[in-house]
């Protein structure tokens, strides 16, 4: 059943007249019964009544019509749907997030593409570096944003964002706090916190330390940043932990960061990631360009979706 045959029909439906529907369609009067009797000759039955004052519907017509507007109904929608992506006025944006990433990053990014683009629905998964990799190789999400290095792959393409410093934090009453520049040595016999020795910044940090020939006195192994920084502030030891997770402590006074010698090389670079080669709709462009305005980033993904 073709769809412009059940427009013609659905239009004559409507005004009562072949030549009104054609008027409706930009088409001749012949087209639109040359449609009209295709559809009829599939069906095996006549659909319309002619009439001195125009046509009206017969039984079979009359059972077809709910269904030709719920058809033509759903057409529509397909169509503002792709409309939307475009546009990025609607539309679901699927993005994946390291966990840090997720917890203090990626809350602002979101609250300004939600600012900018109200109609988008946003989904966001969170996991591993390597857990949100996978999810952008599934298309599971369109984006990842992870922690470098990533895992090469020949399917995925990397930008970098932004790099941040690990910082060195105590609590403000340590009597490191109120000193200048500290070395490494001084730190080695201090009560030492891991944070989760998984997440992909501390190698960072354990390289750091092998660098100059140390090993933390780690008195306590946790398993999440928030733990590690609680602990802290309960005056309980010292951490490495990136800048962006303790901004909001160290602003209140709530940590102290502690001036550590040749600490300055101590970064953790956030990326993106993507699929290599995808035909992108204006709604994934939009996100991008609030990246762009954020970061100072330019990313190409190619000519956009026709």
């Amino acid at each position: 059943m073709d769809v412009q045959e059940l427009e013609a029909f659905w239009w004559i439906a409507q005004t009562g007249s072949f030549n009104r529907a054609a008027e409706r369609l930009y088409l001749t009067q012949p087209s639109v019964t040359a449609r009209i009797q295709s559809l009829e000759k599939e069906l095996g039955q006549v659909l319309f009544e002619r009439r001195p004052r125009g046509v009206r519907l017969t039984d079979a017509g009359r059972a077809l019509l709910p269904h030709a507007e719920r058809v033509l109904q759903a057409i529509r929608k397909a169509r503002q749907a792709v409309s939307d992506l475009v546009s990025a006025t609607g539309g679901t944006l699927a993005v994946g997030s390291a966990l840090t990433t997720s917890t203090y990053i990626l809350p602002e990014i979101l609250a300004r593409y939600k600012a900018a683009y109200p109609g988008v629905e946003i989904m966001v998964r969170t996991g591993r570096s390597q857990q949100i990799q996978q999810l952008v190789l599934d298309d599971t999400v369109q984006l990842g944003l992870v922690h470098a290095p990533v895992a090469p792959n020949p399917e995925l393409l990397t930008v970098p964002l932004y790099a941040e410093t690990i910082v060195t934090v105590a609590h403000p009453d340590h009597p490191l706090a109120g000193r200048g520049e500290i070395t490494l040595e001084e730190l080695a016999g201090e009560p030492f916190l891991t944070p989760d020795r998984s997440s992909g910044y501390w190698s960072v940090v354990e390289q750091f330390w092998a660098s100059a020939g140390l090993v933390p006195h780690v008195t306590m192994e946790l398993d999440s940043i928030e733990a590690a920084k609680r602990m802290v502030m309960h005056d309980l030891g010292i951490t490495m932990l990136p800048r962006s997770c303790v901004e909001r402590e160290i602003k209140l006074g709530q940590l102290a960061v502690l001036r550590v010698r040749d600490a300055e090389k101590l970064t953790r670079e956030t990326v993106l990631i993507h699929r290599r080669g995808k035909v992108w709709s204006g709604l994934v462009r939009s996100f991008l360009g609030v990246l762009k305005d954020m970061y100072g980033v330019d990313i190409d993904l190619g000519a956009p979706a026709a």
